[in-house]
């Protein structure tokens, strides 16, 4: 492109432009590039004119575009890359002025909002499109530029001025492009009405002896001028820039067809027209201004690309405010040698912020180069009650207010007219009921509030906010305990508590944080305790342990034994969510202590139920059995808190599942269900029942098994508590998937990993999704089997579940083999076995060494397959599974042959024989097809290898024997191993001259393929 550009005599930025952006290029681009590219001049110049519009003979004078000027800077093709002369030479009496000021070198992103302005500023546009006013009322011809966040700096002239520019180059406004600064904010006085008007009118020709003296008579004659112009077919552009109020320019707005490009730090609600809502820059708009600044004037600076996430912290402590990043750029342009993440540690400190981003220099309206400076702007034409509220609204703890909030800290019930005021100023920012602001305009907010803090009386103010969070903190506990009591009528109800709880999580504990070091300790515990049933609603946990940690250490400064004891309770739950077992277990033995020393024996039945369930999460689940027993001994001395005892009774039940005694468990979970329901808690009650749900199903009792998830599920379902919903989601699937449900499994799993995958609980999703593999698989859907188990592989692998991702692993292995992937499943098995063995889990080791082999087989790999199996037998011994071990010995004996080591393969069928022979004499049912294929192996050896007919056709004969019953009850899974048999026993007896008898039993085989075993 550099060469291009080198040759036919232009800008690289003007080549670059002409090939990639939907401007139509100039005349002098196309002419010079076609004469590069030895293309035809003229017809390409044809095409130009008419994708821009143009006649190919102007009926009237007009405007001239910037090819046209010859001899002037516009023939230059650095005004195509942005720098304009003061005014445009007309080429006779009838072009007009144009007096905007040279675009500015750095100008990234925008470009919808600039595309928004060019579409109303279009003439063709405009007069195509509907108004945007009721019927009977002109449309507007007004585009409003200001800011969503408001603030000076973020780039509303710059954007302005890019609209104009691009006008003037396509020629829309014939009767010139006016521009004028209004000085609203800014150092210089305000220019008024008359002044613009006077400045206009001279600069169309109008004769300064021909201007009226009054301001008045200075705006007859602009709107005479306007009138003749508009006759003339001749529309014209005002740029008025940094209006300060609708009253400073409303008179001087044109009619159509001219056009009027309004920039202000208001909102200018008064005025008429489309308004055009200016943000700060994204990301990574933001760090390409800063390589913009950088690389200016063909600099060569790599910082930015050198140090990607350090510009990324850059940009993001310049708020993506372009006026901030324009400074901090400058800066690091005039320290070649500085990086970028030495600036933005620099940066880091809030309290020091605003004072580093700023240079000795002023701009074109002598305004000091600061953030700090933009903002005083702003800030000095705000009234006192407006002052006090922007100040005071920088001191409320979190990252926005709401309006009620807001009415608090400020004590007036009335102040949201105050928080409007302070948005449309762009200081604020309204998004429905809350209001938030610029993280730089919040700096320069708190330097004004420690300055005036006694007069804004700063610490009554804050400990109205505080209190308010913390009474309707307690309030909107209350529609979240479970059991039925006094709810508070400020709220209609659990789901409208919560929706103001989530709406104010943020600030709840950044309040509960802030509340000690500003004097108010007593809210942060209030917070901590009236919080805790949310945050664990919310899974928020880690906010649990903050707030929990918080409470503990004043109660320990206070020496507050009670307030300690439940901190530490508290916490050790926070922790246990987390999967830090060990840690929970000391914070709630410690609470169970201290509470024990209080003589409170509910709370230390409370606690020690709380160490159970830490315990038996560590995995110490006889130790678990025993603190329960303990805490339910404490309860029954005291003869009450039935909410306490049913929750022990059913954790009990938790703990006795793990230890393998079901039916005490069974019993256990069914007592706390009805306690908790007898009580009307019903959230615990539908976790009674998931759990109850869970050991019925394991002992095999499925109906009622999904009888009491689906319970479960509904009783959640009603009370918004997703998790928990989840989590009997999950199990519902289960068990609807061992009865052969197999579609309400896979619909109730995917609505179990969707919403804990919505949660954030990806610990949760992972357990949902291995369930959903299990399914997917059983209907063929093993595409998606192995979507979901690679998921819940990975997300295992994260949290460090070694075991829970073995499983994942042995599962997925299998759905890869399905597919055929046989290599990938050998990778996958591969992995899940070095876990299981790192573990010590030596069946689930040895499951997975079989699922090993059969992939490596499959790889065509049996030398690897045999080792494989070798392996699995050692695991299956060490874990005292017999029979298991005989099927891997069997399978042993199979890959050895297929590798044809064929001696090999003879001695591990003959230990695999006399194994499975003493095996089956137990497992006379389930065991005889493994007993029948290691006699199949072992009658193949003994013919190739030993030669020993009779011996071979005695194996296959009981290999047939054995198969027979087994074919005529489960057809579908034994008759094919029958058959081989039967070919097999015939076989031999051929080779044995026993014609007749291969014959008889080649009937037989005849019936087999008939489905008569």
């Amino acid at each position: 492109m550099t060469q291009l550009a080198k040759r036919a005599g232009l800008g690289r930025t003007t080549v670059s432009n002409a090939l990639n952006q939907p401007d139509v290029p100039s005349a002098r681009t196309v002419a010079g590039m076609a004469k590069v590219l030895r293309l035809d001049r003229a017809e390409l110049l044809v095409l130009r004119r008419q994708a821009a519009g143009e006649p190919d003979e102007p009926a009237e004078p007009r405007y001239p575009g910037p090819e046209e000027a010859a001899g002037t800077a516009d023939a230059d093709p650095a005004v195509e890359d942005g720098t304009v002369p003061e005014a445009a030479p007309a080429l006779d009496g009838h072009t007009g002025p144009v007096t905007l000021p040279p675009l500015a070198k750095e100008f990234t992103g925008r470009a919808g909002e600039l595309r928004e302005i060019l579409d109303r500023l279009d003439p063709a546009a405009s007069a195509s499109r509907p108004a945007e006013v009721p019927s009977g009322t002109a449309a507007p011809a007004t585009v409003v530029v200001s800011a969503v966040m408001g603030m000076g700096g973020v780039g509303k002239t710059a954007l302005a001025l890019q609209a104009a520019h691009r006008a003037r180059r396509r020629g829309w406004f014939p009767g010139g492009i006016l521009f004028a600064n209004l000085y609203g904010y800014s150092p210089h006085q305000e220019r008024t009405l008359g002044e613009v008007a006077e400045q206009f009118l001279g600069a169309l020709g109008v004769r300064s002896a021909d201007i009226p003296v009054t301001a008045q008579g200075k705006l007859d004659t602009w709107r005479i001028v306007l009138d003749r112009l508009a006759a003339e077919g001749r529309p014209l552009l005002v740029v008025l820039d940094n209006v300060r109020s609708a009253g400073q320019v409303s008179a001087l707005l044109p009619q159509p067809p001219h056009r009027a490009l309004v920039t202000s730090r208001q909102s200018l609600a008064s005025l008429q027209g489309h308004r055009v809502d200016l943000a700060p820059l994204t990301p990574q708009e933001a760090v390409d201004l800063v390589q913009q600044v950088l690389c200016a004037g063909g600099v060569r600076d790599d910082r930015v690309s050198a140090e990607p996430e350090a510009a990324a912290r850059l940009a993001e402590l310049c708020g993506y405010l372009p006026l901030a990043l324009e400074i901090i750029a400058a800066l690091l342009r005039s320290e070649p040698s500085r990086s970028l993440d030495s600036q933005a540690e620099e940066l880091t400190a809030a309290r020091t912020r605003l004072s580093v981003i700023e240079i000795e220099e002023t701009d074109a309206e002598s305004r000091p180069m600061a953030v700090r400076a933009s903002f005083e702007l702003s800030y000095r034409h705000l009234t006192g009650p407006q002052a006090a509220a922007f100040r005071l609204l920088a001191a409320a703890p979190g990252p926005d207010i709401s309006s009620t909030a807001a009415a608090a800290l400020l004590g007036d019930p009335g102040s949201r007219r105050l928080l409007a005021e302070l948005s449309r100023a762009h200081l604020l920012k309204g998004s429905g009921d809350r209001w938030s602001m610029h993280d730089l305009i919040r700096l320069y907010a708190e330097e004004q509030g420690h300055t005036h803090s006694d007069g804004d009386r700063r610490d009554a103010a804050l400990t109205r906010l505080l209190e308010h969070y913390r009474t309707t903190s307690a309030e909107a506990d209350t529609h979240l305990i479970g059991i039925p009591g006094d709810r508070s009528p400020r709220f209609g109800g659990r789901r409208h508590a919560l929706e103001w709880l989530d709406a104010e999580h943020t600030n709840l504990v950044a309040a509960a944080t802030a509340a000690p070091q500003l004097g108010h300790p007593a809210v942060a515990l209030a917070l901590a305790w009236s919080l805790s049933r949310y945050l664990e609603h919310r899974r928020s946990f880690d906010d649990w342990i903050a707030l929990s940690t918080t409470a503990l250490d004043i109660s320990r400064q206070e020496g507050n034994r009670s307030g300690e004891g439940t901190a530490l309770d508290n916490l050790g739950l926070g922790l246990r969510y987390l999967r830090e077992f060990e840690k929970a277990v000391a914070a709630h033995t410690e609470a169970a202590g201290i509470f024990r020393q209080l003589d409170d024996p509910g709370r230390e039945a409370l606690a020690l139920n709380h160490v159970g369930i830490a315990l038996n999460g560590a995995g110490r689940t006889e130790e678990a059995i025993a603190t329960y027993t303990h805490a339910h001994g404490i309860l029954a001395l005291s003869h009450g808190q039935p909410h306490v005892m049913a929750s022990v009774v059913g954790n009990l039940g938790a703990a006795l599942r793990e230890a393998g005694r079901y039916e005490e468990a069974i019993t256990a979970h069914t007592q706390a269900a009805e306690t908790f329901r007898r009580i009307r808690d019903e959230a615990e009650e539908g976790s009674a029942l998931t759990s109850l749900g869970g050991v019925l199903q394991q002992v095999g009792r499925y109906e009622e098994a999904i009888a009491a998830h689906s319970r479960a599920v509904r009783i959640h379902a009603r009370l918004d508590d997703p998790h928990r919903e989840a989590a009997a989601l999950n199990n519902l699937g289960g068990a609807w998937q061992l009865t052969g449900q197999t579609e309400e499994a896979i619909s109730a799993l995917t609505r179990a990993a969707a919403i804990f995958r919505g949660l954030g609980d990806r610990y949760g999703e992972a357990s949902a999704l291995i369930n959903l593999g299990d399914a997917l698989q059983q209907t063929d859907r093993t595409e998606k089997a192995v979507s979901a188990l690679t998921r819940a592989a990975r997300i295992f692998r994260e949290f460090g579940a070694d075991g829970y991702e073995a499983r994942a692993s042995h599962a997925l292995g299998h759905a890869l083999l399905a597919l055929g992937r046989a290599e990938e499943a050998v990778t996958v098995f591969s992995r899940a076995a070095l876990l299981c063995r790192a573990s010590g889990d030596h069946g689930p080791e040895g499951s997975t060494l079989v699922g090993l082999a059969a992939a490596q087989e499959a790889a065509d790999r049996p030398d690897d397959a045999a080792t494989s199996y070798a392996q699995a037998a050692t695991a299956f011994e060490r874990a005292g599974d017999d029979p298991a071990r005989g099927w891997a010995l069997t399978n042993l004996a199979g890959a050895l042959l297929l590798a044809g080591r064929t001696g090999e393969a003879l001695s591990a069928a003959d230990s695999a024989l006399k194994h499975n022979r003493h095996v089956v004499t137990d497992e006379p049912v389930v065991y005889t097809h493994v007993l029948a294929r290691s006699l199949m192996l072992l009658s193949w050896l003994r013919e190739d290898e030993q030669q020993d007919l009779p011996g071979s056709l005695s194996a296959a004969t009981e290999a047939a024997e054995l198969l027979t019953p087994l074919a005529a009850t489960k057809p579908e899974t034994f008759a094919a191993s029958l058959r081989a048999a039967l070919e097999q026993w015939a076989h031999v007896l051929d080779l044995l001259h026993r014609t007749r008898e291969a014959d008889e039993v080649r009937r037989r085989l005849e019936g087999v393929d008939r489905g008569q075993a």
